[in-house]
């Protein structure tokens, strides 16, 4: 029995001497601990600034926190932790103007926890009122621009500022001031923005909202597409078009090209008070290619009126000789048009009437007949669109006893060309151009 006690005791000891060796390696190893990570986390005293100002605040303390604590050893750390705290306190007060650290928390460790409440320093900012401006742009388009600055700019730009320090705008209005710029950029295509701040209590803010490249609109032009009204006669007008084109000189194209239809409208309403739209009784459709030269075409047809004017010329061994064709018409009822036509031939100088009727079937299909009141000629002809370049026309001439036809193809609505085919002369080439 005795033996056996002195085995266990020796065994003992000696697995005791282990455990004491052991802790005694580990002690050093335990006391060499470094902190490696910070994870902090921040509270506000009252209603928090914008995510934007938070996250600089909180990219702020976060590397004041781990150059005072990333490196040294836990002990030390748990040891000087008050010491620690008053130090980042004292730092964050100095960094962060406009806010004071009311409450900091270390929890040593490998991975130390650092927790922060701030208290804003009054007066606060609890109220923002931005205005647009728009001193660049034209006064016809601000409306327009005013429009959307309101709606996507102004409420983004004013809650940067709310509920942030008067005296915190030392260190975030570069901050607040790119924010807001990208913001206009976002919002309104081809501007960009530059934020003036008064401080106060009540912050009034103006934006100025400006070209943000070189591709504005620099020239307007015009153009007009009728089928019932001569060019001649609208080409007297483009002046007038041009001027209600005006708001668009300046503008960023892309500003302008997202924004197309709003400036169509506006040009169609102008239209619609101009003094001779209202008296013939005209529809006017403008449309636009925007461009650094911005094109308005304006496509117009009178309700009441029609006027053609074509230049016929002639190419072929049996073509007639060239002539200028006019026409002056009055719709009278649905599709129904009343005209009187002249044929004016250079050489050699002829001059000829005729008074008729057209008669719209279709967008596509026209009837009419014609009669020259001197010589009792009468004509019937009917005229088919197949598509918007290609069309066919025949003619039947009661007196002559003749018949034209003729298949049509429109190059634009300038030009268009026809292979002509009678009966009594064979077949020529006509170049059409409308005046």
């Amino acid at each position: 029995m005795a033996s056996s006690h002195r085995i266990f005791g020796k065994h003992f000891s000696r697995w005791v001497g282990i455990l004491l060796l052991l802790a005694t390696l580990a002690l050093p190893s335990l006391a060499a601990e470094e902190v490696r990570q910070v994870v902090l986390v921040v509270a506000f005293e009252g209603d928090s600034p914008h995510p934007l100002v938070r996250d600089r605040i909180v990219t702020t303390a976060q590397a004041v926190a781990e150059r005072l604590l990333v490196g040294r050893p836990v002990h030390v750390v748990t040891g000087e932790s008050p010491v620690l705290a008053r130090a980042l306190s004292t730092v964050l007060d100095r960094v962060l103007s406009g806010y004071t650290v009311s409450s900091v928390v270390i929890a040593p460790g490998v991975e130390s926890r650092v927790s922060l409440k701030l208290r804003p320093q009054p007066p606060v900012i609890k109220r923002v009122q931005v205005a647009a401006g728009l001193e660049t742009i034209h006064p016809g388009a601000r409306p327009l621009v005013l429009q959307q600055f309101e709606r996507l700019v102004a409420p983004e730009v004013g809650s940067l500022l709310l509920n942030l320090p008067v005296e915190a705008l030392d260190w975030s209005r570069s901050l607040i001031e790119e924010r807001a710029k990208e913001i206009v950029e976002g919002s309104l295509p081809g501007f960009t923005g530059k934020l003036h701040l008064k401080p106060a209590e009540e912050v009034e803010a103006s934006l100025s909202v400006l070209p943000r490249d070189s591709r504005v609109i620099r020239d307007i032009g015009v153009r007009f597409r009728s089928s019932s009204i001569p060019l001649l006669v609208l080409d007297q007008h483009a002046p007038q078009v041009a001027s209600m084109a005006e708001p668009l000189r300046g503008l960023p194209v892309v500003f302008a090209q997202e924004n197309r239809q709003a400036f169509e409208e506006l040009i169609s309403r102008q239209l619609r008070e101009y003094a001779p739209v209202k008296q013939y009784q005209i529809i006017a459709r403008p449309s636009i290619q925007v461009g650094e030269t911005t094109y308005v075409t304006v496509i117009a047809d009178s309700l009441l009126y029609r006027g053609r004017v074509e230049a016929q010329l002639n190419i072929g061994v049996q073509a007639p000789p060239a002539k200028v064709v006019t026409q002056l018409g009055r719709v009278v009822a649905q599709g129904v048009e009343v005209f009187i036509e002249s044929d004016l031939t250079p050489s050699p100088l002829s001059l000829r009437w005729n008074v008729g009727v057209r008669y719209d079937l279709s967008e596509r299909v026209v009837v009419g007949a014609k009669v020259d009141p001197f010589t009792r000629g009468l004509w019937l002809w009917a005229t088919h669109q197949l598509t918007p370049e290609v069309g066919i026309r025949s003619t039947l001439d009661l007196a002559g006893s003749d018949v034209e036809g003729a298949v049509v193809y429109r190059v634009n609505e300038f030009l268009s060309g026809e292979l002509v085919a009678t009966t009594s002369r064979g077949w020529w080439i006509r170049l059409v151009s409308n005046l």
